[in-house]
């Protein structure tokens, strides 16, 4: 009969303490990089199943489908999560999110979850990964699929926001603006989708093509922190010659220009057409005009991918788009 490796074998392979492994295992981003190397090493060689995780396995109908996303506790992440949960529900799956802050999170997380197979499934939420860490997920016992980055070596769920901020333009166009303006969040992240960017590259492109050049001036993008993102509204509608349409990067941006514009006084619609860029909840209840991304639908198309292959591992790869529609109402009436 084979042995069962123990936590002590790993650390003894290892030549760390089992407090060690246990760390790696639990909280991988206090242990160091080379120690961390060296146990999921062992544990790869030893084929370690953690006690946890092997009484997991050993209950019938139980599974986990891992989620790792960057910030996030914003409103579109949770819709999207969202969606996720509704789709597992009537499978008994368990959700399990990994909540991102750097670099080196992400890379001990990935590591460690390819390495022990603690989860049955992985939705990357708004991820651009590097080859290697590509390459990791590639060797990956489970199957991977990715959502808002457009991978072909896995299945995606994308959301085209270039062409977003094409139609935000186009629509806008459409009501007879010909002065607009952009305000959006500095993509800080290395590894998260660069969507403001892209989004103004769409919303540039379409006006540049209508032959209209948007000003320097009528286009703010930086820290979305609440006191920079007031501070750089408030500079922006201070400034005079106030463009007659606004596109924002995210609905919780276009909430706070709502907020602001009509405490100095300015009207939307009447003086600056407004326009956000997800649909969450709330934008029905201010009345925002928004660029909808189905995050719901994003969040639940995902999950099935995820489903589906682990049913039949290997089916074609499947790259979907979500539909991109104009919810219109009161700021831009």
């Amino acid at each position: 009969m084979t042995k069962t490796s123990t936590i002590y074998d790993v650390a003894n392979l290892a030549g760390v303490s089992a407090a060690t492994v246990s760390r790696v295992l639990n909280e991988p981003d206090k242990v160091g990089e080379d120690k961390r190397k060296k146990v999921l090493d062992a544990i790869k060689e030893l084929n370690f199943i953690p006690k946890a995780d092997a009484v997991a396995n050993a209950r019938k109908g139980y599974h986990k489908i891992g989620v790792i996303a960057p910030f996030f506790t914003q409103p579109s992440f949770m819709e999207r999560l969202r969606g996720v949960a509704q789709a597992l529900a009537p499978q008994h799956y368990e959700l399990v999110i990994y909540s991102i802050d750097s670099t080196e999170d992400l890379n001990n997380y990935l590591s460690t979850i390819i390495t022990t197979a603690r989860v049955d499934g992985l939705i990357l939420l708004c991820m651009e990964l590097e080859k290697n860490m590509l390459d990791m997920l590639k060797g990956a016992k489970f199957p991977v699929c990715f959502v808002e980055s457009d991978q072909q070596e896995f299945d995606c769920v994308n959301i085209h926001n270039l062409l977003g901020g094409q139609k935000a333009a186009e629509y806008l166009y459409s009501l007879g603006c010909r002065r607009p303006g952009f305000i959006g969040e500095k993509s800080g992240l290395t590894y998260a989708v660069s969507a403001t960017e892209d989004r103004f590259r769409g919303f540039n492109f379409y006006f540049a093509n209508q032959g209209i050049i948007i000003p320097p001036e009528h286009v703010w993008i930086g820290d979305f922190s609440y006191n920079q993102l007031d501070k750089g509204i408030k500079g922006f509608l201070s400034s005079g010659n106030l463009p007659d349409c606004i596109f924002c990067s995210s609905d919780l941006i276009a909430a706070r220009f709502l907020n602001i514009a009509r405490s100095m006084g300015i009207d939307v619609p009447k003086d600056i057409k407004l326009l956000g860029f997800d649909n969450i909840d709330i934008s029905a209840y201010i009345g925002l005009s928004t660029v909808s991304q189905n995050l719901d639908m994003s969040g639940k198309s995902a999950t099935e991918l995820i489903i589906e292959r682990i049913r039949n591992p290997d089916r074609p790869i499947v790259n979907m788009n979500v539909p991109l529609d104009i919810i219109e109402r009161e700021t831009t009436r």
